[in-house]
């Protein structure tokens, strides 16, 4: 018996199965699949054909390894969307966040209605990624797929209804598009009014640890399964994995570590102040009528570059070989802004980290180990800068920082964050997102209680791992002394 975590990121998916038993939870990855958005013409598209042909074989293999599904459940990154006419037929392929279609949006969205307005209602955090500025790029360009589209659905919506002819807007999802009010979790009518935005694209909010439907039938002949029900969890990967985590408090943070890093605490209200709003917080919907009031961050995109990088001149650049040389390395040569529009998509990034530290009168990393330990270093740094506003922003005062992600299997970057930070880092969950997703669904099959019943399933079923600051006076003066790079 198990449950199926169709895990979605925006370079790969995966399909997971997890079984719960004897207050236990273990994980089976059944399938992997590449994610890679297309460009056709002018604009890049992600090729959802391949994707739910994936979201299928996920199952089918599944079902092929013996598991008898009581539900799936599919999580993925935000703000990305799919048309849909009252057919139910799919206008066009999403197109990727990535696109160039959202430039100059921002400004035309406030020239309608001031950004102050636009994040006291939202609480989100202004990026020209955002839902909101994709949809207004079709207004402004007269674009004809609004003119035939019924309802717009966000890349897990859409492959729920795929799954199950149900059209709805998850909450957590529905949040990231800066359209829904942060205080009503609903959408907001006069954000469409004065942004000229079709409304009725919009579908009913439904919340996390509920059920969506049946698998189709269809579905259930292509993929050898019964018709097992379809589970609305925390649609935003984000939101599934901080779900998971089990310490929980006012002295508790978090830290999703991957190619984007998103610092933050679990609120119980949005936080709105223009405070916030300046220093780029953004108020996304969490599970269990949760607010993550957090910062996203440029994270390990600068060292995938690096590796990136490397491997086409096949180089030596396995994880092990660069963290020994980074310990290698003289401490705090080199600190640059992670977040800075340089490292964006730069054709070289270890020439792009140069040039920044020469431009800001810093010794240039030449070998691995060196440009290795200014990412690490920087990210801390980085974390260390935000931390400090969180704090001033929320009123907390943080002591534990809750790491989870990819990123959180990095020894070297645990501890430089816990001497950054000055905070006991706790890690141990690797695979949160799918976790979540997983205990999510049985909340809603009413196999476990609620979500706190599932932390302690966790707590049950993982090791984990505390890192302490040795080194935080050091950390502290050196982050003074650099400030004016995160300013």
């Amino acid at each position: 018996m198990a449950y199926l975590a169709l895990d979605l990121g925006a370079g790969s998916g995966r399909a997971i199965a997890g079984i719960i038993e004897n207050g236990h939870i273990r994980l089976d990855e059944v399938h992997r699949f590449g994610n890679t958005p297309v460009k056709l013409g002018d604009t890049l598209y992600w090729d959802f054909l391949s994707l739910f042909r994936n979201i299928k074989e996920g199952i089918h293999q599944a079902v092929n390894k013996g598991y008898d599904l009581r539900g799936i459940a599919v999580d993925a990154w935000g703000v990305d969307f799919g048309l849909i006419d009252k057919k139910g037929r799919l206008i066009s392929n999403p197109v990727c966040y990535r696109d160039s279609r959202t430039q100059g949006m921002m400004d035309k969205a406030i020239s309608r209605i001031s950004k102050e307005k636009l994040y006291a209602v939202t609480g989100i955090q202004q990026m020209e990624i955002n839902s909101v500025f994709q949809l207004l790029s079709l207004e402004n360009d007269d674009d004809l797929t609004l003119l035939v589209a019924d309802k717009l659905l966000f890349i897990p919506d859409l492959i729920n209804y795929y799954l199950t002819g149900k059209v709805c807007n998850e909450y957590t999802i529905a949040s990231t598009s800066q359209l829904l009010n942060a205080q009503t979790k609903d959408w907001e009518p006069d954000l469409f009014d004065q942004l000229e935005l079709p409304s009725h694209l919009m579908s009913e909010i439904v919340q996390p640890c509920s059920v969506i439907g049946k698998l189709k039938r269809e579905l259930v002949g292509e993929t050898g399964t019964s018709e097992i029900p379809v589970f609305a969890v925390g649609a935003h990967d984000t939101a599934s994995a901080i779900a998971a985590i089990p310490s929980v408090g006012r002295e508790w943070a978090f830290l999703s570590s991957g190619t984007w890093s998103l610092l933050g605490i679990q609120a119980e209200e949005p936080i709105l102040t223009p405070e916030a709003m300046m220093s780029n917080f953004t108020n996304e919907g969490g599970v269990g009528n949760k607010i993550l009031f957090m910062c996203n961050i440029t994270g390990l995109w600068l060292l995938q570059r690096l590796i990136a990088e490397w491997e086409r001149g096949d180089e030596e650049c396995s994880y092990d070989y660069l963290l020994s040389e980074c310990s290698k390395s003289e401490p705090f040569r080199s600190i640059v802004n992670t977040d800075d529009p340089a490292f964006t998509h730069p054709v070289s990034m270890s020439a792009s980290i140069r040039e920044y530290c020469h431009k800001t009168r810093q010794l240039l990393p030449q070998t691995k180990g060196e440009l290795v330990r200014c990412v690490l270093e920087s990210l801390a740094m980085k974390y260390h800068y935000v931390m400090k506003k969180l704090e001033a922003c929320s009123g907390r005062n943080v002591r534990h920082l809750a790491v989870v992600g990819g990123g959180s299997q990095n020894e070297l970057l645990n501890q430089y964050i816990a001497d950054a930070l000055n905070v006991e880092v706790v890690v141990g969950l690797t695979e949160a997102t799918a976790i979540g997703n997983i205990l999510q669904q049985a909340v809603a099959d009413k196999k476990l209680k609620n979500m706190e019943e599932g932390r302690q399933i966790i707590k049950n079923s993982f090791n984990f791992r505390s890192y302490y600051p040795v080194n935080a006076c050091e950390w502290s003066a050196v982050a003074i002394k650099l400030s004016h790079l995160f300013e």
